[in-house]
């Protein structure tokens, strides 16, 4: 098909009417057949010119590849699989059609194009010699490679990119997959190929020791070493400033081994620097060795509350083996005096029930953290959070974490069914119990949730309806005040009915009634536990709580047959406590069943060094705020380990135990010390005791983030740099990522130790912090990242190991070819110009030749003999037109014997030419001879 670019010049085409006019009416002396010749070739050389204007195009569709391979030539891949995908590069050219184009681009921790995009029939093919050992080959960058693949590629052909690599990808925090968006859209057909790795068989994977430690505090170094089992066992070298200390040989197994190394204690008010070789000889040996720094701390002081005495060693021995100063006290002896309490770096309650501290206490401990700067550690129990009280308490706004569930949504019904026979009236101390069971209900009534119901009932003889049920809780924390005991025996029975009427008619999910009594009450036993019975099959809970000298098996059958529990009252000074404990049990705050412990971060530096956790037997169910952090989850996505920035301090909650309860696989844990070190260390106030922010370092395959928490929202700007091993400083860029946290990455390329200091970019204070990289990331991993291969290539219409026909098969919509026929007509069009311009000058000579002859034959048959004299004298005039090269005239004049008449003609000659003048002068000798 044909198509014209410039299609307005073909109004010139209107021309060619014209010139048949004029050739029509033109007089020129020619023969018919050359003026028809002339005019044709005159026609379609103006034609070839006006068409060449109009840029005349020959179009048709092809289909047309064009193939970008790229070849991983990272340390990762193994030698002959990158001969292999030499060879099949080299057959993928030897198939493609002539017109079809590729480039190859090798890559590593850069790319390098070897050949660049063109058509096949002019590339050469790709040798182990094109490929660049100069480039750096200890990193992989894929994501760059095929941005610049994408670039090379030309447009109006089918884009297509064959991969070749082990699909390990270690430059950037940028994951592949978070830009296939981008390659979707670019039109363009990914097909990847998995190369095998080196087979590396042994690898240090992390060097353990920790980061900071207290001046002469003992601390393990280990070691994980990966093996394949091939090397039975391993001589390890531990070196400090460069100095061998240790030299053991270590048995090794296949998969992860752990070696562990004697105790370090140091003394010196500097960093300390470690460094472990392998000495074994493997295809890397790169990855044979790590590196390590430990700054020095001044020995800080813990001030550790306990609510059970009996079990703190298990925390106090391991915070005093990581440095710490332990002071083990009870709630009740909590400094009532911040000059007193600020002695301490870090405060720790263990259990302890809001209702132990005071309300300055309470408070004190808020201005401890928020305006000293120090930290807060709370650790869970059965007394602790929800169940300890801490519901809009100074406690619950320091933590991060809310007393109420996330996930709570069922409402609680309870009533509170009280014997007030005539032992409650007896004294103990200066208080009567009913007095103390009165104290007791209210401040059970005050841990009860805004929408819960509630309602109380006195029983001896007859029962006292003291308050139905209402959610109005300071009306009833006034009625509870009419309970007043009085003589007689009891009706236990028909007070446990009348509270499961009353609960039968809320609409509460929840419902429970907490049974205060003796026990002892008119009626058989049975008939009690039966009652029990039937209401736990509407669902309704009955705890009961024994006091004085009570019916403590009855009290303890009808719990049991009630789904709930039983308490003993040995002291009756403890009922309040222990009735606001049976109130919160009805809220579903305590979790006690097994489950596994989830790291939700693990590059905190809480978890440094620990990527698995012991089961847990119960925690009490919280809620994170919005902006705390979560480190530890439970099976039931609620918070387990949670901490945050509170003012200038650092606070964290552990909803768990440290007893050998819930915990009791944890206190057994070899890196239970370890744990509760790092746990401690993260809440203590920063060193520069003037900077109001704290710098967090982590690293992962050769990249480390830095990050900023900050202790106001107020927007800020920080200049963080970075000083490596050999020297070379760098700059990162931080960008803010919520109102008080802010971070940003850089990439460790050299073995070492990198420092990196932060500090506002007005401000004069800064903070410090130390990484290390013992090899690069290239030489971390060796397992083909086959998922990632897959992804890439399926999610954007590729292939997954293409075959040699796959890979040079055309495809995709055929492109539309044109070739500009322009150059090719005005060629022609000048030929044929010039062509007619010699037939039109031949012909014109050849007119006036033809009718000179003619002329000149009628005056040879006219001549008669002349004489001698006229003779010369025509001869003289020739001579002269052919030396003059002007037309002249020929008189011919009759013989006087033939006729006496005279006649004389003219004939025209034209301009003389050689042969015209020939010919002039054999007609001077015909008419010599005549």
């Amino acid at each position: 098909m044909f198509d014209f670019r410039s299609p307005l010049f073909l109004i010139l085409l209107a021309a060619i009417p014209i010139l048949i006019l004029i050739q029509l009416r033109s007089s020129v002396l020619a023969a018919k057949w050359r003026r028809q010749i002339t005019f044709l070739l005159r026609v379609i050389a103006l034609s070839c010119a006006i068409l060449a204007l109009a840029n005349l195009q020959r179009t048709h569709k092809e289909q047309r590849l064009a193939v970008a391979f790229l070849l991983d030539t990272s340390d990762s891949i193994a030698p002959s699989q990158r001969e292999d995908a030499i060879n099949q590069i080299n057959d993928a050219i030897a198939k493609l059609k002539p017109n079809d184009q590729f480039g190859v681009i090798s890559f590593a921790q850069e790319s390098s194009v070897l050949i660049g995009m063109g058509p096949s029939r002019e590339q050469q093919l790709l040798t182990s010699n094109l490929i660049e050992s100069s480039v750096e080959s200890d990193a992989t960058d894929i994501l760059t490679t095929l941005k610049r693949a994408l670039e090379l590629l030309p447009d109006n052909y089918h884009r297509r990119i064959v991969l070749f690599t082990d699909g390990i990808d270690n430059v950037g925090n940028t994951s592949v997959t978070d830009f296939l968006p981008l390659f979707s859209a670019s039109d363009v057909e990914i097909m990847t190929i998995p190369l095998n790795t080196v087979q590396d068989a042994i690898r240090v994977q992390e060097l353990q020791m920790p980061n900071q430690v207290r001046k002469g505090q003992t601390f393990p170094i280990q070691v994980i070493v990966e093996s394949d089992g091939s090397i039975p066992k391993v001589t390890a070298t531990l070196y400090h400033h460069d100095v061998p200390i240790s030299d053991i040989e270590f048995p090794l197994q296949k998969g992860r081994n752990v070696l562990t190394f004697p105790t370090q204690k140091v003394s010196e008010d500097h960093p300390h620097t470690y460094q472990l070789k392998l000495n074994v000889n493997d295809e890397i040996l790169e990855n044979n060795q790590a590196y390590g720094v430990v700054q020095i701390q001044d020995s800080p002081n813990v001030l550790y509350a306990e609510n059970d005495l009996e079990h703190a060693d298990n925390l106090r021995e391991v915070l005093e083996e990581n440095g710490f100063v332990v002071e083990v006290i009870s709630g009740q002896d909590i400094p009532t005096d911040l000059i007193t309490l600020q002695h301490n770096n870090v405060l720790i309650l263990s259990n302890i029930p809001a209702g132990t501290l005071s309300s300055e206490q309470l408070n004190i401990i808020e201005a401890f953290v928020r305006g000293l700067g120090h930290g807060l550690v709370v650790i869970g129990g059965e007394r602790a959070f929800g169940p300890g009280g801490y519901t809009d308490t100074a406690l619950e706004r320091v933590l991060p974490v809310e007393m109420t569930p996330r996930e709570r949504q069922e409402s609680v019904a309870l009533v509170f069914a009280i014997d007030t026979s005539g032992s409650m009236a007896n004294y103990v101390g200066s208080q009567k119990k009913i007095e103390l069971a009165i104290e007791a209900i209210r401040a059970g009534i005050r841990n009860l949730e805004a929408e819960d119901q509630a309602a109380v009932i006195g029983f001896d003889v007859k029962l006292r309806d003291i308050s139905s049920l209402t959610s109005d809780h300071y009306a009833l924390i006034e009625a509870v005040g009419r309970l007043k005991p009085t003589g007689g025996t009891t009706a236990m029975g028909k007070a446990i009915e009348t509270a499961g009427k009353m609960l039968k008619l809320s609409d509460a999910k929840r419902k429970h009634i907490i049974l205060l009594s003796d026990g002892k009450s008119e009626g058989e036993p049975s008939t009690f536990v039966d009652i029990a019975k039937d209401l736990a099959e509407a669902r309704i809970m009955i705890t009961t709580i024994a006091i004085g000298d009570a019916d403590k098996n009855l009290l303890k059958e009808i719990a049991i047959a009630g789904n709930g529990r039983s308490e003993d009252v040995k002291n009756i000074q403890e009922l309040p406590d222990i009735l606001v404990d049976a109130v919160r049990e009805t809220q579903n705050y305590i979790v006690q069943e097994q489950f596994q412990p989830i790291i939700v971060s693990p590059t905190t530096p809480i978890l440094e060094g620990i990527d698995r956790l012991p089961m847990l037997y119960g925690y009490v169910a919280t809620a994170e705020k919005s902006i705390a952090q979560v480190f530890i989850k439970s099976h039931k996505d609620e918070p387990v380990f949670a901490g945050w920035h509170y003012g200038l301090g650092k606070s964290v909650a552990w909803t768990s135990d440290v007893k050998p309860g819930w915990s009791k696989d944890w206190i057994s844990w070899s890196n239970f010390g370890k744990f509760w070190g790092q746990v401690v260390n993260w809440t203590l106030p920063s060193e520069e005791t003037n900077a109001d922010f704290d710098l967090i370092v982590s690293s992962r395959n050769g990249s480390a983030k830095v990050v900023i928490d900050t202790q106001h929202a107020s927007p800020t700007s920080y200049i963080v740099k970075v000083a490596g091993p050999n020297g070379v400083s760098q700059s990162v860029d931080i960008q803010q990522e919520s109102s008080m946290r802010y971070a940003g990455t850089f990439q460790m390329n050299d073995s070492g130790s990198y420092i990196v200091t932060a500090k506002q970019k007005d401000g004069k204070h800064k903070q410090m912090e130390t990484v290390t990289l013992s090899y690069p990331a290239e030489y971390a991993t060796f397992d083909v990242n086959v998922n990632l291969l897959k992804k890439l290539s399926e999610d954007i219409g590729g292939i997954f190991e293409p075959s040699l026909s796959e890979i040079v098969a055309p495809a995709g919509t055929p492109f539309e070819k044109r070739v500009s026929l322009s150059q090719t007509l005005l060629i022609i069009a000048v030929a044929l110009f010039v062509l007619e311009m010699i037939l039109r000058r031949f012909s014109i000579a050849s007119g006036y030749f033809a009718e000179l002859r003619s002329q000149l034959r009628r005056q040879s048959e006219a001549v008669v003999p002349e004489t001698l004299t006229q003779l010369t004298q025509k001869k003289s005039n020739v001579n002269s037109i052919a030396n003059s090269g002007v037309y002249a005239t020929v008189e011919s004049t009759s013989s006087s014997e033939h006729s006496s008449n005279e006649n004389t003609s003219e004939t025209t000659i034209p301009q003389s030419t050689e042969g015209t003048m020939t010919r002039l002068l054999a007609a001077k000798n015909r008419s010599r001879s005549v």
